[in-house]
């Protein structure tokens, strides 16, 4: 089953700040406040960005103790191959349940630049793969700003409807909110806001909002149609703010976790291993008709000698597949694992490597 933003998730920023980095307790605390699961930063434009621990270990983790992994970056739209490449990564050898693109102002006047990020990402993750978006809450400011483009690749938008930074009530930006995305011909259904429970009095002057705003705030999500809130961020929120989290309404209808057996890039795997394995079948049983048939031998198996490449400067495991006609770089990673570690991003320069037959 396909997971989507419904229910109630909490944002990610710096994984070692959150409880240590313990998965255990990340996911205690998510359970108990009622959470369907996290969304953790993968990336930072075309820049893996630095957890601690690589991504796909933390999504694994968290995901054994019975929550749903997202994953988000921060898009720039200046290196958009390489940003959808590393979405597409986390997706794929991440294994991420869905992805949202945290789009802000550096695409407000470049529709060109959210065609070609979008396009490239939906070539990369399939035209299924739940793909979301996060940007400005109140659109009537932010004119420039492509979402028609966004909405036609993404299955939903997360407007950051931060209430408590823009100073307002939150029941008068939860409405400028609905108004401006029905005016840019967004259903609530495909709306699942976020919440600001972070607190920068110092700096900025933000203070958390009041336990019954958050509750409020989930609730008017819900009332209107939309199936999914979530939470900015793990990290910042107080005791308090988890509180109010836990006493928050979960909109829409939260799938049973045993019946998330299997997510669409599993599938697809078991699939292609399934189509590989039939073909295999077949053309075993037609070499057995024409022994049947003729008494002739079986052709007898030549080793092909091993390929290598070395590594060079700049490449990268993707690339080097690209280069040598291999459609998944998985599989070099998994021939070479001993040779480059658990992280498939460290690859150094002279390391020779054995191309998989």
């Amino acid at each position: 089953m396909t997971v989507t933003l419904s229910g109630k998730w909490v944002w990610i920023w710096n994984w070692r700040r959150c409880d240590g980095g313990d998965p255990a307790k990340v996911a205690a605390r998510l359970r108990d406040a009622g959470c369907r699961g996290a969304l953790v930063k993968a990336h930072d434009g075309p820049r893996w960005f630095d957890q601690g621990r690589p991504w796909r270990e933390i999504a694994s983790a968290l995901r054994a103790e019975g929550l749903a992994v997202g994953g988000w970056a921060y898009l720039y739209g200046r290196d958009a191959a390489g940003e959808a490449r590393l979405v597409a990564e986390t997706v794929s050898y991440g294994r991420a349940d869905l992805f949202v693109l945290d789009v802000e102002t550096e695409f407000e006047g470049r529709p060109e630049a959210a065609e070609e990020l979008c396009r490239r990402v939906r070539e990369g993750v399939g035209a299924e793969f739940p793909l979301y978006y996060s940007s400005f809450a109140i659109a009537r400011y932010h004119r420039s700003f492509p979402f028609e483009v966004f909405e036609r690749y993404c299955r939903g938008a997360a407007p950051q409807v931060y209430w408590n930074a823009f100073r307002w009530p939150v029941q008068q930006a939860v409405n400028w909110t609905y108004e401006d995305y029905k005016a840019l011909g967004v259903a609530p259904e495909r709306m699942f806001p976020v919440a600001g429970l972070y607190s920068d009095p110092n700096r900025s002057g933000v203070s958390y909002p009041a336990a019954a705003e958050v509750e409020a705030f989930a609730a008017e999500a819900a009332g209107r149609g939309s199936q999914g809130v979530s939470f900015w961020s793990y990290e910042h929120m107080s005791e308090e703010m988890w509180a109010a989290v836990r006493a928050a309404p979960a909109a829409g209808r939260e799938a049973p976790e045993q019946e998330v057996e299997m997510s669409s890039l599993e599938f697809q795997q078991l699939s292609g291993a399934h189509a590989a394995l039939a073909g295999r079948v077949a053309s075993l049983e037609a070499d057995v008709a024409v022994l049947k048939t003729s008494g002739a031998k079986a052709p007898k198996r030549t080793r092909r000698q091993a390929r290598t490449y070395t590594v060079r400067s700049g490449d990268t495991l993707s690339a080097i597949a690209a280069g040598l006609g291999i459609g998944d770089w998985r599989p070099l990673y998994e021939a070479n694992r001993k040779l480059i570690g658990p992280d498939p991003d460290l690859i150094q320069p002279g390391q020779v490597l054995t191309i998989p037959a």
